[in-house]
Order: C-alpha cells, then structure tokens, then sequence
C-alpha cells in the first residue's frame, strides 16, 4: 500500500520505519513550522531500527520525507497521524483540503481523534473519507535520533472506532491489513475508544498524590510512576475510582465496559483470542514491566497535561450530558490546573471542542456517532 505518515515523533518514526520493512510505500511528513525534524532524513533517508534492548533490526529507506502536505496525502491509500491528541488539530486542519473520497486516515493513541478529522472535513464539505482511530500506539516507540528509532513492546490488542460508527466495518478490514498479527476489537464507536483510556485513569492520581515528590526532585532517579511505594493501595482506589467514573460513563452511552482490571487482562490476549488471568487493580498495575519505567521528574510532563485536559476533562463533560457525576475526575483536574498555574477547565476537550452538543439528549449523540447526523 501507499502509506502516508504525518507526524515525525516518536509514533511516526516508528510507523515509517516498521511500514517500508514489511513492503509498503512511505512518505513521512512534518508540518512545515517543524520541518527541521525532518531535514537530516529528507537528506539521507536512511534509517535504523532496534528492538527495546538496542539491538539493531533492520535498515531501511524512507520513500519520500517532506513537509508538502499534497505531496504527501495525494494518491495515499492510507494515512496515519501517529501524534499526541493536542497534535491533532494541526495535522487535521492542514491535511483536510488534500484528502479524497476513499481514502483511509487513522489516528493512534487518545480516541475521539476521528471526531476532530470530521470537524475539519465537515468545516470543507468533504465527504466519503473513512476515519478510523485507536484507542493507544500500536508498539511503544522513541525516536532516538534522525536517523534511529526504538521500537518497543508491541500491544497486542488495539480497541478500533470508526466515525461514523457505520463505516465500522471497512475501517476494522482495512486496520487488520496493517496489522494481521494484532488482535483488532471493535468498538461501538469512536467515544469507547476515548474512555478506554489507559493514561488518563493510571497516570493522574499518582502524579497527584506524589507531586511533593516530583517537584522536589528528592531522590529523583528513584522515581518510578507504577512503583509500589508510589501506589500503596490508597493511591490504587483512587485509580479504580477514575474507572468506575469511565465505566458509568460508558454504560450511559450503552457502551459495554469492563473494569480496568479486565481491560489489563484484555491487553494479554493472544491470537487465539485467549485472556490472562484478570486480578485485583493492585495486584494488575503493579507489574515488573511498569514498575522499573523511572519518572516523570516534572508536573508538566505530559501524565498531567495531556491526560487531565485531553482525558478527565473529556470525562467531566461527557458526565455532564449522560447525568453521570463525575466527582474524582473533577478534583484531580481542579489539583492539576493549580498545581500547574494552567486551567485546564478552559483548555480542555469539550463537547463542543469534539464537536459535539452539550444541548443533545443521548439518543442524539448516539445517532451523530452511528450516522454522523443528529436526530432532530
């Protein structure tokens, strides 16, 4: 296939990587006010892959890097916008003007993604572009320089959305031609792939209740996010409130959730679909695996500053139009934006941010997500 990239991070460097070793025709872009990112590879498209230890994997060639944003979407079969969600908009509202009926755009990592594509799309009249998103990376990933990436650990389950939810079937087909060795579950829509998210509920009451110690610096290279004296059991129930939140959120929506500790047993499926054992939340977040990643050694990484704006406040709003109360979610998103002199009340994901009514009844919403139109 012809793949397009967008976004020359972490994620994209990974997906242009892995795409040309297995066969495909890449093109790597970076918006134009980052095109520096980019300019050692445009040069020399040369790039290395390693596996988590260092160990080198392959070598391949970049087809095309460029910061042209038609040159880079025309003729695409697909395009994957591997980016941290406040990424986005930018990518959305460049890449839109260029995108064609047909064309397949997934976007990694916080759900609700689609919703911003079709906000950009809707704002053109454009339609018959399929929308497709995942609720986390396919494999973690970091960029080592401009010209080696890490792929990590792969997932082996992605929870796939499509917007809208109608086009369910085609997206899901399409992802399992990237990925056949992934497990692919199908979401009820694009909201499912927002609220199963990972980070919003594990990163942000840690960082809350251990944030004396990270802004302290004390004994920083001893830090460990998923460490067991960072997560005694208290901190733990404040983990499982969050989901509970999530969890009520969902069923109001009509979406099937499990808890987070059947989503942690979830992750373990194979390819034969079969599920580890699931245990107690403490007993499941408190890992080898999670337990020796160090840090963040800052409030503002992005454990807070992306997961409470583009995660709690995602669930504060979408508490208020189900009548879910949303009450931890709220206070951690109060502690943050002090804690971090930011209001992420305000610069938060909103409703109407996602484009979205606050004023719909649910029967709405869910006729928007299943059709892309409201009932009147």
């Amino acid at each position: 296939m012809r793949i397009s990239v967008l976004g020359a991070g972490n994620g994209g460097y990974a997906a242009a990587a892995d795409f040309t070793r297995r066969g495909h025709q890449v093109t790597l872009f970076e918006l134009p006010q980052f095109a520096s990112k980019i300019a050692s590879l445009q040069a020399d498209s040369r790039l290395e892959m390693v596996d988590i230890d260092g160990n080198h994997v392959a070598e391949i060639r970049v087809h095309r890097v460029t910061s042209n944003i038609q040159d880079a979407v025309s003729g695409a079969d697909v395009i994957l916008n591997p980016v941290p969600i406040f990424g986005v908009p930018a990518f959305a509202a460049t890449a839109a003007p260029y995108l064609e009926p047909g064309q397949y755009v997934f976007t990694f990592g916080k759900g609700g993604a689609s919703l911003i594509y079709a906000k950009s799309l809707r704002q053109l009249g454009k339609e018959g572009v399929f929308l497709g998103e995942t609720n986390t990376l396919p494999y973690g990933a970091t960029r080592q320089s401009d010209h080696r990436v890490r792929i990590e650990a792969p997932v082996s389950e992605l929870i796939t959305g499509s917007f809208p939810a109608r086009n369910t079937p085609a997206v899901v087909a399409k992802l399992s031609e990237l990925y056949p060795a992934y497990h692919i579950r199908t979401a009820a829509n694009v909201l499912e792939c927002l609220l199963v998210d990972y980070n919003a509920i594990t990163h942000t009451p840690p960082m809350i209740c251990n944030a004396a110690r990270i802004a302290s610096g004390f004994h920083a290279e001893e830090f460990h996010l998923f460490g067991k004296f960072e997560n005694p059991p208290p901190v733990v129930e404040l983990i499982k409130a969050i989901d509970r939140e999530r969890m009520a959120i969902s069923e109001a929506l009509g979406i099937k959730a499990y808890t987070l500790e059947e989503e942690i047993a979830h992750v373990g499926w194979g390819p034969k679909g079969k599920e580890r054992e699931v245990l107690d939340l403490y007993e499941a977040i408190h890992t080898e695996k999670l337990e020796v990643c160090e840090g963040p050694w800052s409030l503002t990484a992005r454990h807070l500053t992306e997961d409470v704006p583009w995660g709690l406040v995602a669930y504060s709003s979408l508490g208020k139009l189900t009548g879910v109360p949303t009450p931890v979610s709220d206070a951690i998103t109060t502690l943050a934006s002090v804690l971090n002199g930011e209001d992420y009340w305000s610069s938060g994901r909103t409703l109407e941010s996602m484009g979205l009514d606050p004023a719909w009844s649910i029967a709405q919403l869910r006729s928007y997500l299943e059709e892309g139109a409201a009932l009147p």
